[in-house]
C-alpha cells in the first residue's frame, strides 16, 4: 500500500469522525435489535519500543447477534495491511516480538523478511457475553465475557502468532447523574509460541463521557495492557471517542489515540459505521 493510499485512509477516517457531530434527534424508542453488522477502519503509526516505525491499517468486519436483551455475541473478520513485521498484530493490538532484523523470526525457520510490508486477513475473533446484573439507582450493569482468537492470520507473512487464544472478562456500566461511566477487565491466554516469546496479559479499560445530544455521545477513555510478549513493555493509550446515531438502525463510531507508553503506537485513528436489523 503507498503512503498516498494511507493518507487518503487516515483523511477519511478523521472526516468521518468529525462528521459525527451534526445530525437530527435519535428516538429514545427505538426498537430492539437482533442483529448488526459493521465495517471499521482502523490506521496506526508508531515504533512499538523497536528501531522501526510501522504505519499498519485494520478494515474489520463486525457482526453482533443478540438472541436476548442480556445474552450477546460478536464476530469480528480484520483485514491487514502492515509496513514491515517488526510487530505483531493480536487480539485488536500491535506488540513488539521477538524478530531479527536480517529476516526470519528468532529461532524459525521462516523466511520472512520484517522489512517487507504484508496484508491478508488477521486472526478472527468472537467474543460472548451475558449480563448478570441490570443498572439499578445503586448498582451498575454487570457483563463477564468469554473471548476467542481462532488463528486465521498467515504466521508466516507476520500478520497473527499462529496460536488460539481465550480470555474472560468482566464489563460494568453505570449512568450517574448524566454521565456515562464503563470499565472493563479482560485477562486473555494466550497459545505457546516461543519464536514470538508469546505471554499471557491483562488489559483494563476506563471511559466516561455526557451526552451533548440524543444522538450523539462523546467519551475520553484510557485503556491499559500487561506485556503481552517477552519484547514488549506495558501498552497504554488514551482515546477521544465519539458515538453517533444517524437513525435507529444506523450508528457512526470514531476514535483518535495516543500512546502514552514505549510499546503503544504514537498515535492512531478509527471509525466504524453499523447497521442494526
Amino acid at each position: 500500500m503507498r503512503r498516498g493510499s494511507v493518507r487518503f485512509f487516515l483523511g477519511a477516517g478523521v472526516a468521518l469522525l468529525l462528521g459525527m457531530v451534526v445530525s437530527p434527534q435519535r428516538s429514545s424508542a427505538a426498537e430492539a435489535k437482533k442483529y448488526a453488522v459493521g465495517l471499521g477502519f482502523n490506521y496506526a503509526t508508531g515504533d512499538y519500543g523497536t528501531s522501526q516505525t510501522t504505519d499498519s491499517v485494520s478494515v474489520p468486519v463486525m457482526i453482533d447477534y443478540y438472541p436476548t436483551k442480556r445474552l450477546d455475541f460478536e464476530l469480528v473478520i480484520p483485514y491487514l495491511y502492515q509496513s514491515n513485521s517488526t510487530t505483531i498484530f493480536s487480539g485488536g493490538m500491535r506488540f513488539s516480538t521477538q524478530r531479527g532484523s536480517q529476516g526470519g523470526m528468532m529461532g524459525s525457520s521462516s523466511a520472512l523478511n520484517v522489512d517487507d510490508s504484508q496484508s491478508g486477513l488477521g486472526d478472527i475473533t468472537l467474543t460472548a457475553g451475558y449480563v448478570i446484573q441490570k443498572e439499578t439507582q445503586t448498582a451498575p450493569a454487570l457483563r463477564p465475557l468469554l473471548y476467542l482468537k481462532f488463528p486465521t492470520a498467515d504466521k508466516d507473512k507476520g500478520l497473527g502468532t499462529g496460536e488460539f487464544d481465550i480470555g474472560v472478562g468482566l464489563g460494568a456500566v453505570k449512568w450517574i447523574r448524566g454521565w456515562y461511566t464503563f470499565a472493563e477487565g479482560r485477562y486473555i491466554f494466550q497459545g505457546s509460541n516461543s519464536d514470538l516469546g508469546l505471554k499471557d496479559y491483562g488489559t483494563i479499560e476506563v471511559e466516561g463521557g455526557r451526552p451533548l445530544t440524543d444522538r450523539f455521545l462523546p467519551t475520553v477513555s484510557l485503556w491499559w495492557s500487561s506485556p503481552p510478549s517477552d519484547q514488549s513493555s506495558n501498552l497504554l493509550e488514551a482515546r477521544l471517542n465519539g458515538k453517533y446515531w444517524v437513525s435507529d438502525t444506523i450508528s457512526l463510531k470514531g476514535y483518535l489515540s495516543k500512546g502514552l507508553a514505549d510499546g503503544s503506537p504514537d498515535f492512531g485513528v478509527g471509525a466504524a459505521v453499523y447497521y442494526s436489523f
